[in-house]
């Protein structure tokens, strides 16, 4: 039986410009040309016999028929990106795709990744790094390393352990101030994160102290830059363990008070409900979580 309804990519372009509600910023996302988009929709409206956007002079707006046809489309789009993604991922042998921040990949996974690949020479990985937090709706990434509370919506999410937290400092940083004191905080330069309000309060609290240091000589919007600079001694950070044992065991970074406090968030494995079963992820996961380096105790 032939099925009759519009070409893949005339549905794909209606549903960006009505996501959009211009013609435009569909143009820019599609990568083709505002007069495309519009000659494209009108194709599919010719096709259709009936309007699907009123033209103003700013821009468009769905009509009814529009609005009606769109959730349609939408559903159509979204169950054939899930079958597209669940046959290849049972009969293709793509590689898996990890993300996760720079600390976990080259502290804990990079250094022993050899003997992963060893142990499933039939598993190609690919990993990404950085600070983007992999959407798993949309990005093309499998499985997310995430720091977290477990609260992330449509997805299976597997706790791999708890985290904790100490100051850390360079050690020409430790000798330069004299620190022998919890106290010494408060006449240190705080090195802070944007995206964590409060960080050094409640890790003060945590440890007893009352902080009245204001002093910030550094923000930084990510976790990893907020380490770099504590290891060229530019002040003091508060570290994630056991992510940084390795940084403790080569000295790049010491932490002077030995206070390690229960951070809120721990480390988990994220993926697609999906993908509960896939064979690769699995694999990935049960060898992270044998780790000893990820699972070693705070020195």
């Amino acid at each position: 039986m032939k099925h009759k309804y519009p070409p893949l990519h005339l549905l794909s372009i209606f549903e960006a410009a009505a996501r959009h509600q211009n013609f435009k910023a569909a143009s820019n996302e599609l990568c083709i040309t505002p007069s495309a988009v519009s000659h494209q929709i009108k194709a599919l409206e010719q096709q259709l016999g009936f309007s699907l956007f009123q033209r103003k002079s700013r821009g468009v707006e769905l009509n009814a028929a529009g609005e009606m046809y769109l959730n349609y489309v939408q559903q159509g789009l979204d169950c054939f990106e899930l079958g597209t993604r669940k046959t290849r991922n049972r009969f293709s042998s793509q590689a898996l795709k990890i993300s996760c921040f720079t600390t976990l990949a080259s502290s804990i996974i990079i250094p022993k990744l050899g003997a992963f690949q060893a142990k499933h020479p039939d598993i190609e990985l690919r990993i990404e790094t950085g600070n983007h937090v992999a959407d798993l709706r949309y990005d093309d990434i499998d499985l997310a390393i995430r720091i977290g509370q477990g609260n992330w919506p449509n997805t299976t999410h597997q706790k791999l352990l708890d985290l904790s937290v100490s100051a850390v400092c360079s050690a020409p940083f430790f000798a330069q101030h004299k620190i022998n004191k919890l106290a010494h905080v408060n006449q240190l330069p705080l090195i802070d994160l944007a995206y964590m309000d409060d960080v050094w309060q409640q890790w003060s609290r945590a440890v007893g102290i009352t902080l009245s240091n204001t002093k910030r000589v550094l923000t930084f919007n990510d976790y990893d830059s907020s380490i770099n600079a504590a290891t060229q001694g530019l002040g003091m950070a508060l570290a994630i363990f056991p992510l940084e044992n390795q940084r403790l065991e080569n000295q790049s970074l010491i932490a002077p008070f030995n206070e390690f406090v229960p951070f809120e968030r721990g480390l988990y494995a994220v993926y697609r409900e999906e993908d509960e079963g896939r064979h690769d992820i699995q694999c990935f996961i049960n060898w992270l979580t044998t780790s000893p380096e990820l699972y070693a105790e705070n020195r």
